[in-house]
Formats: C-alpha cells, structure tokens, sequence
C-alpha cells in the first residue's frame, strides 16, 4: 500500500469512495454529499491536499488535508486541518486509515503548523478511538454545528516543532559536510581510510552541480540541544540535468547523501528531508524517485520503506569492485 497524492484519474474513484463510506453508511447529512463529490475542486487548491492510499492499483482510502489560505479552512484559527477520511469497507483494519492521518500529520509538519486538527460526526466511534489513539486530544469547547444542524466533535493534536528544509547556503557548505561525514561515520558506513570522505565533504560541488538542501534549527535548544540556525541533516537533489545522477531514468528523480547530525537523530529530520525531495521531483515533472544505499544502513533501508519506497534489487549496482548499492524507487 503506497499514501501519496490523488491523480487526476483518480478524482472519480475519491468521490466515489467518500460518497460510499459517508452516504452508504449515513454518517453524514445528505446535504453534505455534493462537497464531498468535489474533488477536483479540492485538489486543484493549492492549499489543499487530497491524498489516496493505494493498493495494487485500487484507491482503498482516502483523506483531505487543508492549510491555512484554503477556501475549505475552518476559520477561526487557521491551523492545518484533516477532513474527509474514508477507508473501503474491505480495507479496514489493515492500517489504511492510520497511514493516511499520519501522512497528513508529517505533510502539516513540513508546512510548520503546530497543530493538526479534525471535526468528526458522534456516529463515528471507531473513529474517535483511532483519533485519541494517535494523539488527538478531544476540545469539546471547539465542538460546533454544521449548517445542517449536525452536531461535530472536535480533537486537536499537538506536532513537534519542525526545522526549516532549504537550499544550503555558502556559509553553511562546511557545516553540511561535517554532518554528512559524521553521520556516515557514525553508521559505519566508512572504513578509516576511505577515499569518499573527501566526496562527502565536498558540499561546494554538490550545492553547484545539485541541489544541496539543509535541515535547519530555527531556534536554539529545538533540537537536541543545539544552537541557533545549526544544520541538523542535508541530503543532495539531483535536478534534470545534474552530474550527480547515477541511478535514475527518464522520469525519475534522484538524491544521494542523506544524512542527519548524531544528536539530532529520532526527531523525524530525515523524513523532513525525503518528504521535501519527493516534492521537488513531482515539480520537475517526475514520476518516480530513485536511490542507492549501502547493505548496511539499516536505519535508512527502515525510513525508506516507511515512506513508501520499494526494494527494485533488479537495479543494485557495483559503483567500484566490492561494493554493492541497493536500489530503491518510489512513485509518486
């Protein structure tokens, strides 16, 4: 099962499944079924994400997830919003609904909202469990009715500060370099006298022939202690056209060299990191991401496949004799 965005051939399918789960079900007020059936409208704000769990090809779920700007923001506050989860009656129980909300919870991070919130209707029961499991908080102070007289419930759930994901600046070219090097160290991922040190540091280059993004602390003691503006992960994009590219086809893009700062480790700065990378490939056009990793990071192989990222050994490589580099592509 793969969590991205809905395709425009998919907008059919959206609506249809949301018009099965919440008028099949009567979980909403007929009145509200033609918003629901607007999905187009919804995907086509740039606000708005309308995203699609997909499985063997079939949309099996669906949720929305609006920021502050869109026309479909509750107002007051302006805060990141998730709406319209639906799940396919025989998808249910198999983490269809969990993934989605989690996705919209990352997405609402990246975007540097503190909270995420949810209206639910008092019919949803299995809803309001999964909701408090996940880390929704129930304000009844913000319960309200709808236009139709329906009474909906309202849960808040609280994100942890985000760094900043931004292309590297000169003076922050070394700080990049160490963090890599460290990171690679770290893991093991060198032998003591390995000749890719110097490529690893050579963080001008890559800022020149790619694109070298930085995760950045916007505020001192953020983030595991460390100062103000420190850079706590960096990974390379390799945008059409780049020498970087080593794996990578048509269509396709491609980053290398992910790699997060010790300390900073366990606060979701690598997720940051990719989940930025996929949408800059979708910008440029692609319809898939590309990477190489080594056998032994494990931790990378872990996110990776977390974030939806599929295993393709067909496309492993030997870049110098001995050294095997595993092949991972995710489409999107």
């Amino acid at each position: 099962m793969l969590v991205r965005d809905a395709r425009p051939s998919e907008y059919d399918a959206v609506s249809r499944l949301l018009g099965e789960v919440y008028g099949g079900e009567s979980l909403v007020h007929p009145h509200y079924l033609p918003a629901l059936g607007d999905t187009r409208r919804r995907a086509e704000d740039p606000a708005t994400d309308v995203l699609v769990a997909v499985d063997a090809g079939r949309v099996v779920g669906t949720a929305t997830l609006t920021l502050p700007g869109t026309l479909w923001t509750e107002d007051p506050p302006a805060e990141a919003t998730l709406r319209m989860l639906a799940v396919a009656p025989d998808a249910r129980r198999g983490g269809v609904g969990t993934a989605l909300i989690e996705e919209c919870a990352a997405r609402s991070r990246l975007a540097g909202e503190t909270t995420i919130a949810l209206a639910t209707t008092d019919s949803m029961a299995d809803a309001h469990r999964r909701y408090e499991r996940l880390g929704f908080v129930r304000v009844p102070e913000r319960d309200w009715v709808t236009q139709s007289g329906e009474p909906l419930r309202a849960y808040v759930r609280s994100l942890p500060p985000a760094p900043v994901i931004r292309e590297a600046r000169p003076e922050e070219y070394a700080a990049a370099g160490q963090v890599t090097l460290a990171a690679y160290q770290r893991d093991g991922l060198l032998a003591g006298t390995d000749d890719y040190a110097e490529t690893l540091l050579d963080t001008k280059r890559r800022a020149h022939e790619a694109s070298l993004l930085v995760a950045v602390g916007e505020a001192a003691g953020e983030f595991a202690g460390e100062a103000e503006g420190a850079v706590l992960g960096t990974a390379t994009y390799c945008p059409p056209g780049s020498p970087y590219h080593e794996l990578s086809g048509p269509g396709e893009g491609e980053f290398r060299m992910l790699a997060v700062a010790p300390a900073a480790r366990g606060r979701g700065v690598g997720e940051l990191l990719v989940r930025t990378i996929l949408r800059l490939a979708r910008a440029d056009g692609h319809h898939a991401v590309v990477l190489s990793t080594t056998t032994g990071a494990h931790r990378a192989h872990r996110l990776y496949e977390r974030l939806g990222f599929d295993r393709v050994p067909e496309r492993d490589w030997q870049p110098v004799p001995g050294l095997t580099l595993l092949a991972y592509r995710r489409e999107i």
